[in-house]
């Protein structure tokens, strides 16, 4: 039996939309990985509310589209494996 490959799909932060053509149906063989990245809050100074209303989308997001069954890796800022 053939292995079937895996996919590794990055979204980005200001790419968070949930009628992309990615999302039409799902795949078991599709990850999307999202982080929360310090390089996003330091390369400019930004205000921590725009910080934290960046990184809530982000989670919303990745928690909307996990309750529809598409398959998510989410680091947060402060997780070990980020």
């Amino acid at each position: 039996m053939a292995k079937q490959l895996k996919t590794l799909r990055l979204i980005l932060g200001d790419q968070l939309n949930y009628k992309h053509s990615w999302f039409s149906k799902n795949q078991e063989n599709v990850t999307y990985l999202m982080m929360e990245m310090r390089q996003e809050t330091d390369y400019v100074v930004h205000h921590i509310q725009k910080v934290i209303g960046f990184f809530s989308a982000m989670r919303n997001f990745a928690h909307h589209m996990s309750e529809r069954n598409h398959q998510f890796i989410y680091l947060k800022i402060n997780d070990d494996k980020n």
